[in-house]
């Protein structure tokens, strides 16, 4: 599980992620598209997870963000305040 006050944040980050690779998708920017997937694949489950996930997530957002910094974008939104 995500912790309640970052399942928002959480689900806003699966959507950069999403709008980001179809972004590089539509380029041809191709190499690394099965990795961001496996990745925006596996965020979900982390929160259908009865453990607290929340700083596993974080931990694959930051992944992303090492790899390609255009990724931050969904970091900013999983560390931006709580609406």
């Amino acid at each position: 599980m995500i912790a309640e006050s970052k399942r928002r944040n959480a689900l806003s980050a699966i959507n950069a992620i999403l709008v980001l690779a179809r972004d590089k998708a539509s380029k041809g920017e191709c190499g690394e598209l099965a990795s961001i997937l496996d990745v925006a694949e596996y965020l979900p489950m982390l929160m259908l997870e009865p453990a607290d996930r929340t700083e596993a997530f974080r931990e694959q957002l930051v992944g992303l963000a090492e790899r390609d910094p255009a990724f931050e974008f969904a970091l900013m939104r999983f560390d931006a305040p709580s609406v």
